[in-house]
């Protein structure tokens, strides 16, 4: 059976968290929470001008505060940045308060969504391809730990969101 708790959006940048989460907590009739938009109305700047004076350091404080805030919270689907799993404190609080989604997305179908993406830091450091492919080699040991895990390509929110509920009434 599901434990209660949040419903966790884990996976790299561009893998449709932000975009399923809304349709997802819809469908559920729970309330949904981005960490980033948290972190950038608390901070009142956007995340590269948080890069630009915090540094990453800084933005993922921010980010592991946020992930704090909602274990306060009541059950909802949160969509977390990309990097949230590496930090143990955030991977804790994930596991004990809900259940961890994995959205596993072929490499080059992030690459064609985040291609003209500059409003995020760690992408414009280097070619994307390399920076993605570095970024899920450092990451992915933290998503697989997810209690569900999906591959996903070009599905859409709505497909993905009933993969994802067929999946949570399986367990119960």
């Amino acid at each position: 059976m599901r434990k209660p708790g949040h419903l966790w959006l884990l996976g790299l940048s561009g893998s449709g968290k932000s975009t399923l989460g809304p349709v997802l907590a819809r469908q559920l009739n729970l309330p949904f929470y981005d960490t980033d938009e948290l972190v950038t109305r608390k901070a009142q700047r956007p995340i590269p001008e948080i890069f630009a004076i915090e540094g990453e350091a800084g933005f993922r404080k921010r980010e592991t505060e946020a992930i704090g805030e909602m274990e306060k919270q009541s059950p909802a689907v949160v969509a977390c940045g990309g990097g949230a799993v590496l930090e143990a404190g955030n991977r804790r609080v994930m596991q004990r308060n809900g259940t961890r989604i994995y959205l596993r997305v072929p490499l080059k179908i992030l690459e064609e969504r985040l291609r003209h993406k500059m409003d995020r830091p760690l992408l414009t450091q280097g070619p994307l391809p390399t920076t993605l492919a570095d970024q899920l080699a450092q990451r992915e040991i933290w998503y697989q730990e997810s209690e569900i895990q999906l591959d996903i390509g070009q599905d859409s929110p709505e497909r993905v969101a009933q993969r994802i509920l067929d999946k949570l009434n399986a367990e119960s």
